[in-house]
């Protein structure tokens, strides 16, 4: 039986202590990481203030919330058209059936509404984003406000075109 020296004890404590600091430090990274995500994501508070501060975008988030309208927007020479909803929607199932058809025109770009499960997306998500820009702004740039619907929260179908205030 091979006794073992004390230099090779010394050696595996050394490699274990390493092999833990490598640990501890990548623990600490993500650590930081996730307080830094934290804070960002604080940017965006609820604010009621906003409120009568844009007429007219409000009047448009209105009647994208309620489901009376959506916007589309097109390729080429017509660049978006608000549609109003004939008759507007009672049910998820319906709006979806209504966006159905421009879904699979080739012309339509993109298709601008809310979500119904989506709080407080004027004052949170589209407010503190645009301010006191006007409707044309927001609708000619729409990538930076809204954003492809997940296809996880489509109730039925997904809608490719489908997009949401982020």
């Amino acid at each position: 039986m091979e006794l073992i020296s004390v230099k090779s004890i010394l050696d595996i404590v050394a490699l274990f202590i390493i092999d833990n600091m490598y640990a501890f430090q990548i623990m600490n990274k993500s650590r930081s990481n996730r307080r830094r995500k934290t804070k960002r994501s604080r940017k965006f508070a609820f604010d009621p203030a906003c409120w009568g501060k844009n007429k007219p975008l409000e009047q448009l988030w209105g009647d994208l919330s309620s489901y009376l309208s959506v916007i589309i927007i097109y390729k080429g020479s017509r660049p978006y058209e608000f549609v109003m909803l004939n008759p507007p929607p009672l049910s998820s199932s319906q709006l979806y059936e209504q966006l159905r058809q421009y879904d699979d025109d080739l012309q339509v770009v993109a298709i601008l509404s809310a979500h119904p499960d989506i709080k407080h997306a004027y004052e949170t998500l589209v407010y503190p984003k645009v301010k006191d820009k006007t409707v044309d702004y927001v609708i000619t740039n729409y990538t930076k406000i809204f954003k492809r619907l997940r296809t996880n929260m489509h109730v039925y179908q997904p809608i490719k075109k489908l997009m949401v205030p982020h």
